[in-house]
């Protein structure tokens, strides 16, 4: 019995012997439900059979109805050729670099997309991570007071659109709360109907600040309305790229740019409202979800990366680093990898032993899936870490966990992160961050 994956590989390695025979590019066409087919230009009839044959014998049931596409006879065949889902096959099993794929899945394609083009910009932070549960949105709290004590206008976007945790903290009580939130401008974007939303408010939720520091909110949803909000009805119209349309005179617009052109929309209502946005800080959605995908690979100049020492997470996050290492060329993987940076949050009373172990795991994962392999005898520089290197990606930034922050809310409980215990918690990760970003600008 032959399973999705064997199917994958043998759909690849069939599509490169064709590449090698007729020194002609080919792509791998993956459907909804993982069923393959060949796209190729122009090739024999007889040659044609027996490539169906030979799918049906190594892919069934990953086959699809029509097993070999030829393009030369398609009326629109740009729609495979110039999609911007194509991506180069594995280099392992296709190293002709004639075989490209495009997968047709629910699964976004942004985990994999290309940054999007915005020219200057703040620093933008996604804080992210693989496992729900890892005080990601309390960190954001504690990253955006320190950094608007430095002196920073710090805009915080609410990206976890399912399950926002961040506006409640900057925001404790409704009336805190702008007009609309990140879900309206996604909504109302596309139809041209964005122009004058309210997106952004000063918190005053983030404690006390020295001299000129702002933290701004951009909050999942707005105000709620007694007739209800249709917050629900707004978040099934979201998740999903849209076509080109005729009517709105409009082309098509990706996932990705909804979401960047709602980014945008806040920094320059913030701009306008006080003064230019130094620091945005993306607290993102949990999981292998599309929000992430865009906040990580496109919108963000850095990538912290939460993460509990334990099986699935480690098993998770090599998942997702390995779609990077063979399905990105070089280049993009190479920008990709150069922004991430694990935190290792709740760290126990066993410091420094927990540590190691978090930095041993860790740095494994990052070699199997991201680090390069020094050539053999070589001095060569590439892109690879000694565990204990702290200037690694894998090596964590820390966040203790503290008995006596359980159960408080930071906004909500007066004080809280001007205290002495949060600063314990939190000082050494809102410091190591505040130097990224210093010594980002210097570059």
């Amino acid at each position: 019995m032959i399973r999705f994956n064997e199917a994958g590989t043998a759909a690849v390695e069939l599509a490169e012997s064709v590449a090698q025979e007729y020194d002609s590019d080919v792509i791998v066409v993956r459907d909804l439900l993982g069923r393959n087919a060949l796209a190729i230009k122009e090739i024999e009839p007889a040659r044609v059979e027996e490539l169906r044959e030979s799918l049906r014998e190594k892919c069934s049931p990953f086959v699809g109805a029509e097993p070999v596409i030829l393009l030369s006879e398609m009326f629109a065949p740009e729609l495979i050729t110039e999609s911007d889902e194509l991506r180069r096959a594995p280099e392992r099993i296709a190293p002709s670099g004639k075989v490209r794929v495009l997968e047709r899945s629910a699964l976004s394609s942004d985990w994999i997309g290309q940054p999007l083009s915005r020219g200057s910009s703040p620093h933008r932070i996604a804080l992210y991570g693989f496992k729900g549960g890892v005080t990601r949105s309390t960190a954001t709290f504690a990253l955006a007071h320190h950094l608007a004590r430095a002196g920073k206008v710090v805009l915080v976007v609410d990206l976890d659109l399912e399950s926002p945790g961040i506006t409640s903290m900057l925001a404790p009580h409704p009336y805190m709360l702008p007009e609309h939130g990140i879900i309206d401008h996604l909504v109302e974007y596309p139809l041209r109907n964005d122009e004058d939303l309210d997106l952004t408010v000063h918190s005053m939720a983030a404690g006390a600040l020295d001299g000129n520091g702002e933290v701004w909110l951009a909050p999942a949803a707005g105000t709620p309305n007694p007739n209800g909000d249709g917050y629900l009805d707004k978040l099934s119209r979201v998740y999903f790229d849209l076509p080109a349309d005729a009517t709105l005179d409009r082309n098509k617009v990706t996932f990705a740019e909804r979401i960047e052109a709602a980014v945008l929309a806040c920094e320059k209502q913030v701009a306008e409202r006080s003064r230019a946005v130094d620091v945005v800080l993306l607290d993102s959605r949990s999981g292998i979800h599309d929000i992430a995908a865009v906040a990580i690979t496109q919108l963000s100049t850095l990538a912290l990366l939460f993460a509990t020492d334990n099986t699935q997470t480690w098993n998770g996050y090599s998942q997702l680093f390995s779609r990077w290492g063979q399905r990105l060329d070089p280049a993009r993987r190479d920008e990709i990898r150069q922004k991430l940076q694990m935190v290792a949050p709740l760290v126990p009373k066993e410091y420094e032993a927990y540590l190691r172990r978090f930095t041993d795991n860790a740095q494994e994962c990052f070699a199997r899936t991201l680090y390069d392999e020094p050539p053999a005898g070589s001095f060569q520089d590439v892109f690879n870490f000694a565990p204990s290197d702290e200037s690694a990606p894998h090596f964590p930034i820390p966040i203790r966990h503290i008995d006596d922050l359980v159960g408080l809310v930071p906004g909500a409980d007066d004080g809280w992160v001007s205290s002495d215990v949060a600063q314990l918690a939190y000082g050494e990760f809102v410091t190591r961050v505040e130097m990224m970003i210093q010594e980002s600008s210097n570059v």
